[in-house]
């Protein structure tokens, strides 16, 4: 009897599993999200980076469907309070695709900002977190963002989201700015390399 329960919690791990993201594939899609999210929303250099931290430790917990809104999307939605200035946290909850990044559809996660940009066009250099982080933040009791200081948001205007890929500034058109994935990972590579200013 003791073996055939262990071997049914066997099966029942591997199953749960086999729903759970890669670290690999957690990570380009944090990255995505977040640089996405930096385009619209006007991020600084340490909104950028602790963004993609949340966005990471958000994903890496999703392994079946009822993650998508559960304790680890509203632990996101919280250290986001942290982050960003009040104007891009109203911003963001005023974004479906930045707010409810992921639904689930045919038995699998589906990001929804790929409805709203291509996927091969980044608009920001990887974070230094993209080389280095492993989704740890997530295991703490206490925020990891609440009580630091960020810099101040970009101020460069950035198009308004309509909904439509077709629409102007919303990544659907070819001659829109931007890198790929390969570029925006090598960029980030060479300025976490080069030696701080003094």
């Amino acid at each position: 009897m003791k073996r055939f329960i262990l071997t049914m919690v066997a099966v029942l791990t591997l199953g749960a599993a086999a729903n759970a993201m890669s670290y690999k594939s957690a990570r380009d899609q944090a990255f995505f999200l977040t640089d996405k999210m930096a385009y619209e929303l006007g991020l600084s250099d340490d909104q950028y980076n602790a963004v993609y931290e949340i966005n990471m430790d958000y994903i890496m917990c999703l392994d079946v469907y009822d993650d998508i809104f559960g304790t680890f999307w509203t632990r996101r939605n919280n250290e986001l309070r942290f982050v960003l200035s009040p104007v891009q946290y109203q911003m963001y909850l005023q974004l479906e695709y930045f707010y409810r990044p992921v639904s689930w559809e045919n038995k699998k996660f589906v990001f929804s900002v790929y409805n709203y940009y291509p996927k091969n066009r980044f608009y920001r250099a990887a974070p230094p977190g993209y080389q280095v982080y492993k989704g740890s933040n997530r295991y703490f009791d206490h925020s990891a963002y609440n009580g630091r200081t960020f810099g101040a948001p970009e101020s460069k205007s950035q198009p308004k989201p309509s909904g439509s890929k077709s629409q102007p500034g919303m990544g659907g058109s070819k001659s829109q700015p931007g890198m790929t994935k390969k570029q925006a990972v090598n960029q980030g590579k060479q300025m976490m390399n080069k030696p701080p200013r003094r």
